[in-house]
């Protein structure tokens, strides 16, 4: 293309195109007209054709005295001199020599009549109005506009570039945030008093929003893609963003819980259900509305159809509450009305027929809305983007809807659970293990579509802290529950699996390592009685040794609070409490116990757990599996042998089993067998 043209319908962003440079002055209603002559060029170097626009006929008049005194020519011109527009104009439009200025002071409905486009100073003595009446001051200086082309060096473009000078006072303060983000797109020169004005009018404007919903970008990415023009709140409000009620009970602020999308919103907004781990209400309403609806006689159309009212509706074998958010009415009577509708158990959204709507007896009103909003953390789109790709949204809710995810909340406001993680667990019950599917954090983050964002929780946090909310501990003793074991140990592992595929590094071992990812399904039933979930779970250190009818286990940690032993015919299981350390250690024996004759006990300040032998025979480990944190105890290797039955007769079979693996044993935890008692 030769010869190519941009077309700008907007005079003020054509203004922007053509390197009008942008000049504000902050100053007092009281001292516009000296700060006015400041802004004068008295001594041009070239010659200047100044317009100064005000909002009156008598405004006009002040101005035309004011410069008029200040000896330099002026014109004026409005409404009521219509009558001298041709000598006005043949004024305006004598050549001027070097260093010469002529000055036109009007009112805004006079730009039509004089039609000016070769002006190279336009001062907005009074604030324009509208950004329509802003740029039809501008396009007086349309003449002098320059194309990207035409723009030369520096020097050269200072030298030709026109000027316009807005003179911002108090009675305009709403207009700042406006004004500040056309200075920055023009480049130009802003006064800090203009950034400490602004910050004061935005402070107030936030105030205002304060029955606002929050800013969905703030609560998806902990950023909002602009504060000064969106229209939502940016803070948290004590009185409406306490966690709603489902039931009963608060939505959880903080633990694991197990949740349902049911509506993808984008690949980390989604609205669903909280599975209640004792009893579902939502599940019993379910059943109790199905088989009430079942029965043809009790589906009744509802006659008069309210804004918001709560109904029935059936979609093929599945009823739902849902509430009307709005009615539409056609011009055709034939043609069924369209009524908008929401699903207040799953969160979506749907047009249906005013016929669809049943009748919903009160008994199904009682209990709240049961949809909730999940937004998953630590996770924002790629290439600066502020909007999902559609093609990460279409692949999370394929992968997600209607299954079972568990999930450790963050935060809770209002409507609002924030997650992470949050992994979806299949159970694998010959097994008796689970494994974790996949974690949606991670899934993002593999498509390339989605990076890191560690900010959004630390944004998060920020926000809650400063909002002073007041303590409800009382409903957070009634709502939270301590997570089983499994859902624990598979919950931390996914962050520490999470955390290393953002980072791309591998992670350090601890010498008290962390529980495996996949976990003994009847390690749900280990008590842990604690209100507030770890971090981190732990293998404590572990030595043992045998005799003839028990094995002797001794755990290698001090300073236990609180302590459970659980025993199974192969199996026993340890947590404990250690300050803020939370153990567990899960064992699946290579011989058989009396699960009612072993006992756990505190001796000199640490755990003994004795294991009584189903058959008394000599055992070649201790575990099936290898466990490096795991060790014979060699200080009792001897005992053993005196107390042995088998003593004197040593079958030869088992001693060298019985060597291999204490010597297996010793190889391996080595290094990292230091005791925290020693």
């Amino acid at each position: 293309m030769s010869d190519p043209y941009v077309v700008i319908t907007a005079m003020e962003e054509a203004a922007l195109y053509g390197n009008v440079q942008q000049v504000v002055h902050l100053c007092l209603e009281s001292e516009k007209t000296s700060t006015l002559l400041q802004t004068l060029d008295f001594i041009p170097s070239q010659a200047q054709k100044t317009l100064i626009f005000t909002s009156s006929v008598a405004e006009t008049e002040v101005v035309w005295k004011v410069v008029e005194s200040s000896s330099v020519f002026c014109l004026k011109m409005h409404k009521e001199m219509v009558f001298n527009l041709k000598s006005v104009l043949e004024q305006w439009k004598k050549k001027l020599s070097s260093g010469s200025h002529i000055v036109l002071a009007l009112t805004d409905d006079c730009i039509p009549l004089l039609a000016i486009t070769d002006a190279t100073c336009v001062i907005h003595f009074s604030f324009p109005s509208s950004p329509k009446i802003f740029g039809g001051r501008l396009y007086c200086m349309s003449d002098h506009f320059q194309s990207l082309k035409e723009q030369g060096s520096p020097a050269e473009q200072e030298d030709k570039k026109t000027k316009s000078v807005l003179l911002l006072t108090e009675r305009n303060a709403c207009h700042a945030v406006g004004i500040l983000r056309y200075l920055e797109r023009a480049d130009a020169k802003i006064p800090s008093e203009l950034y400490e004005f602004t910050a004061g009018v935005l402070e107030a404007k936030e105030d205002q929003k304060a029955r606002r919903p929050l800013c969905p970008y703030l609560k998806a990415f902990g950023f909002c893609k602009d504060k000064r023009i969106c229209p939502d709140r940016h803070h948290i409000n004590p009185e409406i963003d306490m966690p709603r009620k489902l039931s009963n009970e608060a939505l959880p602020v903080f633990g694991y819980i197990k949740i349902i999308p049911c509506y993808i919103l984008n690949a980390t907004n989604y609205f669903g259900r909280i599975v209640a781990k004792h009893v579902d209400l939502y599940a019993t309403l379910n059943a109790e509305m199905k088989e009430y609806f079942e029965d043809s006689s009790n589906k009744t159309a509802v006659e008069k159809v309210e804004n918001f009212g709560l109904y029935g509706l059936a979609e093929k074998t599945l009823f739902y509450r849902v509430q009307v958010l709005e009615m539409s009415r056609k011009k055709d009577t034939w043609a069924p009305d369209n009524v908008l509708v929401k699903f207040i158990d799953e969160g979506r959204t749907g047009l249906v027929t005013r016929d669809q709507l049943l009748h919903l007896p009160e008994s199904f009103h009682n209990l709240p809305p049961q949809a909730v909003e999940f937004i998953v953390c630590r996770v924002k789109p790629a290439d600066s983007e502020i909007e999902w790709n559609p093609k990460v949204t279409r692949y999370i809710h394929h992968k997600i809807i209607g299954k079972l995810h568990d999930a450790k909340v963050i935060l809770t406001l209002g409507n609002t659970v924030w997650i992470d993680p949050m992994v979806h667990i299949t159970k694998l019950s010959n097994l008796k293990t689970s494994v974790i599917d996949y974690n949606v954090r991670a899934e993002i983050l593999s498509m390339g579509m989605g990076i890191d964002n560690p900010e959004h929780i630390e944004q998060l946090k920020q926000l809650y802290e400063g909002a002073k909310m007041p303590a409800f501990e009382e409903s957070l003793s009634q709502n939270l529950r301590p997570p089983s074991a499994e859902d624990a140990a598979c919950l931390q592992s996914t962050q520490q699996e999470d955390g290393d595929s953002g980072r791309g590094a591998d992670s350090r071992t601890n010498s008290e390592n962390q529980k495996d990812e996949t976990l003994p399904e009847d390690a749900k039933d280990a008590p842990i009685d604690r209100t507030t979930e770890p971090l981190k779970s732990f293998h404590p250190q572990i030595k043992w040794f045998q005799k003839e009818d028990a094995v002797i286990l001794k755990i290698r940690i001090r300073n236990v609070k609180d302590y459970k032993c659980k025993y199974f015919r192969d199996r026993v299981i340890f947590s404990a409490w250690v300050g803020e350390k939370f153990y567990l250690a899960d064992m699946e024996l290579q011989a058989n116990i009396i699960k009612d004759d072993c006992k756990c006990v505190i001796k000199n300040d640490e755990p003994i757990i004795t294991l009584a032998k189903e058959r008394r025979e000599s055992w070649c480990r201790l575990l099936k599996r290898r466990n490096p944190n795991v060790a014979f105890d060699f200080d009792h290797w001897e005992e053993c042998e005196e107390e042995s039955h088998f003593s004197k007769v040593v079958n030869s079979k088992t001693l060298s089993c019985k060597v291999a693996e204490v010597i297996e044993n010793n190889d391996q935890t080595s290094e990292d067998d230091e005791s925290e008692s020693e």
